[in-house]
């Protein structure tokens, strides 16, 4: 039996202006967050080049995929990186595509208000052999649209892994809540939602917009947005527990959403 743990964390970028939560001031707060969970892979989103230079330089024990560029221009461009802890997995193969009609190209479909993209990895476990699938990606936040159209493309794009029968992760910041279109496309191609499977019924923030616990949504629903999805047609995969990292040093956090973490073992 095979253990992995899995992290989906958007780390707000390091280019905005968030006040006394920027980057400089909450860069050590972010990457102790991640040391102490010590994640297998990682799905970040919003990282810019300055983020992913700072875990290059802090976080050395893990390999990049950065993969496509998303957002409309520079110097805003945004990876939806995956990374990886070196001395248990290694890559076999990774890619990317833009979450478009022209998914090849740095481009936006669907009245979308942001160019998006998503990045896979085909990553191995050293000391089994045995590999799985991770995608990850972050939908837009305005267009409805977008985030079925988009998500309709990643199930296209994976659906070679399916038919191999390949465990497959997705991770990502994908703006929308459980029940959703989005998601419920997602639990039809046979994906589970880590959280629920683990046996979470309550209804909880994973944005909080830099205000921890006293974040209130507007208007009041769940908000929920980030999630970890597997599938693995033979049920090789076991979800023993799923939990939102809500570490902060107030005023400080470590972004503007909660990472979401889960514990998998594969038989």
């Amino acid at each position: 039996m095979t253990s992995l743990r899995v992290m989906t964390f958007n780390i707000r970028g390091a280019l905005f202006d968030d006040g006394v939560n920027r980057w400089p001031n909450r860069v050590d707060l972010n990457v102790r967050t991640i040391l102490r969970y010590a994640p297998d892979v990682i799905g970040l989103q919003e990282a810019h080049q300055d983020n992913l230079s700072v875990y290059r330089e802090q976080l050395s024990g893990y390999d990049y995929a950065p993969g496509p560029p998303y957002n409309n221009e520079e110097p805003y461009l945004q990876y939806t990186a995956i990374c990886w802890n070196a001395s248990r997995l290694r890559l076999a193969e990774t890619g990317g595509f833009w979450l478009s009609l022209t998914p090849e190209q740095h481009s936006g479909s669907w009245d979308t208000a942001c160019i998006r993209s998503a990045t896979w990895a085909r990553l191995v476990w050293l000391d089994t052999g045995q590999s799985f699938v991770h995608l990850n990606t972050h939908l837009d936040h305005v267009s409805e649209m977008a985030r079925v159209e988009g998500t309709k493309l990643i199930l296209q794009r994976l659906q070679p892994a399916i038919e191999e029968d390949v465990p497959v992760i997705i991770t990502g910041d994908f703006n929308c809540k459980p029940g959703s279109t989005a998601y419920r496309c997602f639990a039809e191609y046979g994906f589970v939602d880590a959280y629920t499977a683990a046996g979470h019924t309550a209804q909880v923030n994973t944005f909080h917009a830099f205000q921890g616990r006293a974040y209130t949504p507007r208007p009041p629903e769940v908000d929920r947005i980030d999630w970890i999805l597997t599938r693995d047609g033979r049920q090789r995969f076991s979800i023993e527990a799923c939990t939102i990292v809500d570490d902060a040093e107030p005023p400080l956090y470590p972004s503007d959403h909660y990472p979401v973490l889960a514990d998998l073992t594969l038989e």
